[in-house]
């Protein structure tokens, strides 16, 4: 009997995704916003994050991802700014909005980032 194709896919990728709903905001390495959206899901390879998109997001590009996530301090700002290094792997068109993958090379992202307090 055939598996269902979800296992043979699950199968193939390298790490667990977790959703998250943190703001993103995708820059080009000049500092110029491509994007600004949500994240749909991560995992410690990189992150997907879909909304309104420019046409200048092109894959094999480097960018910065600015994520907006909890703080862990109980004082100040009730969230931080985390910047993390990457390169665009796929663009998808949704209508007027795209996906993007970014894979984060510099270091394996963190779940702890999301969610500081255990």
């Amino acid at each position: 009997m055939r598996e269902p194709s979800m296992h043979r896919i699950q199968e193939r990728r390298r790490h667990t995704r977790w959703p998250t709903a943190c703001r993103a905001v995708v820059r080009d390495k000049a500092g110029r916003v491509l994007m600004r959206g949500r994240g749909a899901d991560v995992s410690p390879g990189g992150i997907c994050i879909v909304g309104p998109g420019s046409e200048a997001l092109q894959v094999n590009m480097p960018v910065w991802v600015e994520l907006s996530v909890p703080s862990p301090r109980a004082s100040g700002p009730p969230v931080r700014i985390v910047k993390v290094h990457g390169e665009i792997r796929r663009v998808t068109d949704m209508g007027g909005w795209k996906s993007i993958l970014v894979v984060v090379f510099d270091s394996d992202f963190e779940r702890s980032l999301l969610d500081p307090i255990p």
